[in-house]
This record gives C-alpha cells, structure tokens and sequence, in this order.
C-alpha cells in the first residue's frame, strides 16, 4: 500500500458513545502515521477520511484537532488537516528525544526480557530483512517501525512506551517519504538489530543500549541528508 493511502483495521467491537469514538478515530489516524502511511505534506480531508473509518465527521473532526495539539498534524490555510513536512533541525530534536526515551526502555527491559520475546523480536526483524530484499522502501520501513515498536511493548514502562509512540507519529512520515532502502541490509550479522538482540539473550543492559545507539546513529546519517533545510 503506497503510503497516504488510508489502512483502517475491521473491529467488529468498535466502541459507542462520542468520546469512545473519537478515541476510536484518533488511534486509527495515529497507528497510519506511525506504521508510515503518510508522507509529509498531505491533507487529511475530514469527509472523505471520516467515509474510510466508517464515522461520522463529527468524532474524526475531534480526533484529528487531538493530533494538532499533540503537533503529530497542523493545519493548513484552508483549516484542513496536513501531515508536518519535518526538517532537519526538527528530525534531530525527535530523533534525540526519542533516542534517550527507548534508552531508558532497553536499559530496563535487558533485565527481565524472556526467551518468547526474544523469539518474536527475531520474527520481526525477520520480516525487516524479507522487506528489504523485496527492494520495498515502504514494507521495510513498516517493518522496521514493528521491530521497534513491538521491543518497546515488552517493556514494563508503558508511560514512556505511550511517549515514545507519541514521537514515531512524527518519525513515521518520514521514513514514508524517502521512497528508498537504508544503506545497511537487516540480513547483515553485525546490524544493530541483531546486536541487540544478542545483548538481550545476554541480560546485558548496557550492550543492549550501545546496539541501540549505533542503530540512532545509522538511521540519523541515513535520513537527515535526505530532509529539508
């Protein structure tokens, strides 16, 4: 699916009640700029937007006013509104942010992560490495959100998990736009990914928070040049 394209996942037990359904709509709306559906610049029209999540516009209308405060959206001239295009200046303050917040969560989380979540981390590192060698820059960058997203939901420190998930609102929409693969393959041994794993197999905290800095540092050299002024 290109990104921008609307992705609304059926629930059958979807919720009642005006408030429920703007919480409804919300997490909607920011599960597609996490798992990077939208690029940079695009308009979320509330009518059609509202059709896709079969809603009416009033519970969408709130929910995307909750992301404009939240600054995961802004609104253009025409009141409408639009996914941030990030620059660079605004890449560094998320991605230094965000770095010292899943820090925090690795650190914490390399003393008490299980086997079966080691397991699934290697599944979804695994689907990293199918995307990649698809040559598929969106896939891969979904997928690389899922790893790390799904690391940070075996963490007990769900406060900063919600922090962090706040931040890859902003993050998801650039890694939509680069419309190209990073330079390191996943299927290398020495990935940060892998590394990270191994620190984790290891209960060893601060290998784990080094393989996380290195995969900061990666995605950083890769994406800043590709960005605004």
């Amino acid at each position: 699916m290109r990104a921008g394209s609307i992705l609304v996942t059926p629930d059958h037990s979807r919720p009642e009640g005006r408030g429920a359904l703007a919480a409804y709509a919300y997490q909607q709306i920011r599960d597609q700029l996490i798992y990077c559906h939208y690029q940079g610049g695009e308009r979320l029209v509330l009518r059609p937007l509202a059709a896709a999540l079969g809603l009416s516009p009033t519970p969408v209308r709130e929910a995307l006013l909750r992301l404009v405060s939240e600054q995961a959206l802004e609104l253009d001239d025409r009141n409408t509104a639009c996914v941030p295009v990030t620059a660079r200046e605004v890449f560094l303050e998320i991605h230094g942010v965000r770095g010292d917040l899943e820090e925090r969560i690795t650190r914490e989380l390399a003393t008490h992560v299980t086997a079966d979540e080691i397991a699934v981390m290697r599944a979804k590192h695994h689907d990293f490495i199918l995307a990649y060698e698809a040559g598929s820059p969106h896939a891969a960058a979904v997928a690389n959100v899922v790893f790390h997203s799904t690391t940070a939901r075996f963490s007990r420190r769900l406060l900063t998990v919600g922090l962090i998930r706040g931040l890859w609102a902003r993050m998801g929409p650039v890694y939509a736009a680069t419309n190209c693969l990073p330079p390191t393959t996943p299927a290398d041994p020495d990935h940060p990914h892998l590394r990270l794993i191994a620190a984790f197999e290891q209960r060893d905290p601060e290998a784990a928070v080094e393989a996380l800095r290195e995969d900061f540092m990666q995605a950083r050299v890769w994406l800043e040049p590709l960005l605004p002024a």
